[in-house]
């Protein structure tokens, strides 16, 4: 097979490779080579989608001439005769029909998720790369990802690796991986994915029948998406800071016996964001139930989690799954139930991905399973309200971990203006909640209405991935992580009436 043309290496590293991708890239080139050169006629000058395919295709015929060739300079860095001549073997660009599938899904998943940005390797002993943004709390990582051509099988997908020693060569090294199948369709391809050890797995069975099945429910959408997004970061940052996490853990005791703490992050600035927060999380949940173990009534939860990447801990953290588990164990045979609110602003919402809105959906949920009744105000000058477990008339424990900057921040409260202030702070989140209605799916209906996620859809979505359950798909790896919890709320969900 020959090798192809430098320019269509190029459009195939930048993901331009589409007609539709690549004339904004070129007509904005013709603009400021026209302002450049005082040539009113060149910002005129555009391509053809026929034109495009040429070039692409390497066809001599069709090479660019006059205005077009010093546009294609002006965009590239390379003369036009460099440009449709073979790429040099320096750049150890692939040719092969397999790059269609790879090129076609990193294209969707950057213009879907902002989050995310695809690096095609150019050669085939290096992996793809899925580069995976924080937007404020998580740190960002790097996976690898191998593309694959998809077809439809019988209850599911099946991935047919075309060069299984390539899909071994992907799966031997110790790091995260990802397998995403592609699956042509008229308007866009559908994305099916699965990690690296679910692929290792089922290697028999790829072996056997050269074939890799995946569930339907393995779609990548919002729902998987924003798990994925959220999972591989807080995997690889605990990973990152397992050692110091584990020498941290045993000064945590020391703080407990304290009335009050507020340790500096710069205390351990090896952490990263995401072991701060996990040690800021873990403290204060055990701050919480020691000073609430003679409690005999329910108190009044405030939780200062506004965003899907912050409220993402509750679905994943260990130590959070257990702390639900034993307040509501706690308070199972009183007259009142549990009671959590939240502080979410219009703003934060506007600000979010669908995505991310669905994993602050999930947390929620979550917390109505367990039989908390969660009310959620929308007005933001209570976006800075200490997160708490008010027992009225008595005490407030006080445990800040997130938006702060300290590791944490905890104290009990006493003062009766500040018991007075946090009271009413949950009256009105209580009195003016987004979640009205006597019923958790009527709640849970509201919220999704507030955060503008498709009932139908995600109902759905979470009854398709909650039978097979999240492990099928991603898996974590640090002892810190389960998504035992994510499955319960999953199935939780599924539970309820998509239509009405």
């Amino acid at each position: 097979m020959p090798r192809p043309t430098l320019f269509r290496v190029l459009v195939q590293e930048r993901r331009w490779d589409s007609w539709a991708a690549f004339c904004p890239r070129f007509e904005q080139a013709a603009r400021l080579l026209a302002k450049e050169t005082d040539s009113p006629r060149l910002a005129r000058v555009t391509v053809g989608r026929r034109t495009f395919d040429r070039w692409v295709s390497g066809d001599w015929r069709g090479r660019p001439r006059a205005e077009a060739a010093q546009v294609l300079e002006q965009l590239f860095g390379f003369p036009c005769a460099d440009l449709f001549s073979p790429a040099p073997d320096v750049l150890d660009a692939r040719a092969t029909v397999q790059d269609r599938p790879g090129l076609c899904a990193s294209v969707l998943i950057g213009e879907r998720w902002p989050t995310s940005r695809l690096f095609m390797a150019a050669t085939r002993d290096v992996a793809d790369s899925w580069e995976l943004a924080g937007r404020q709390s998580l740190d960002g990582t790097t996976v690898g990802v191998q593309f694959h051509a998809a077809s439809q099988s019988r209850g599911g997908v099946c991935i047919r690796p075309s060069d299984p020693a390539a899909l071994e060569h992907f799966l031997r090294p110790a790091r995260r991986g990802l397998l995403v199948g592609v699956m042509e369709q008229s308007d866009e391809p559908a994305l099916y994915v699965t990690d690296s050890s679910n692929a290792r797995r089922a290697r028999t069975a790829v072996a056997t029948h050269g074939a890799l099945a995946l569930p339907t429910a393995h779609l990548l959408d919002d729902l998987t998406y924003g798990i994925l997004w959220a999972l591989v970061q807080l995997d690889d940052g605990l990973l990152a800071d397992d050692h110091a996490l584990d020498q941290e853990q045993q000064a945590v005791g020391t703080y407990l016996s304290l009335p009050r703490s507020a340790p500096s992050r710069m205390a351990v600035p090896e952490l990263t964001n995401v072991g701060s927060q996990w040690l800021g999380s873990a403290f204060c949940a055990q701050h919480i139930r020691r000073r609430l173990q003679e409690v005999p009534h329910p108190p009044l939860f405030w939780t200062r989690e506004q965003t899907g990447e912050q409220a993402a801990a509750w679905l994943f953290y260990r130590h959070k799954a257990d702390y639900l588990r034993a307040m509501a164990a706690q308070f199972a045979g009183a007259s009142s139930s549990l009671s959590r609110a939240f502080c979410i602003p219009e703003a934060e919402v506007a600000a979010s991905g669908r995505y991310e809105r669905v994993l602050l959906f999930l947390a929620i949920a979550l917390m109505e399973s367990y039989g908390i009744h969660v009310q959620v105000t929308a007005r933001p000058e209570y976006s800075e309200v200490d997160g708490f477990a008010l027992v009225p008339g008595q005490r407030a424990v006080v445990a800040n971990w997130v938006r702060t900057e300290s590791i944490w921040a905890a104290d009990t409260v006493t003062g009766r203006p500040a018991l007075r202030g946090y009271h009413e702070a949950f009256s009105d989140a209580r009195s003016d909640s987004v979640m009205g209605g006597p019923d958790p799916e009527t709640r849970l209906r509201a919220l999704a209405g507030y955060l503008d996620i498709p009932w139908p859809w995600l109902i759905g979505r979470c009854r398709e991935l909650g039978e097979c359950g999240v492990a099928g798909m991603v898996r974590p790896r640090s002892r810190h992580l389960d998504v035992a919890a994510l499955d319960e709320v999953l199935r939780f969900l599924g539970t309820l009436v998509p239509h009405r």
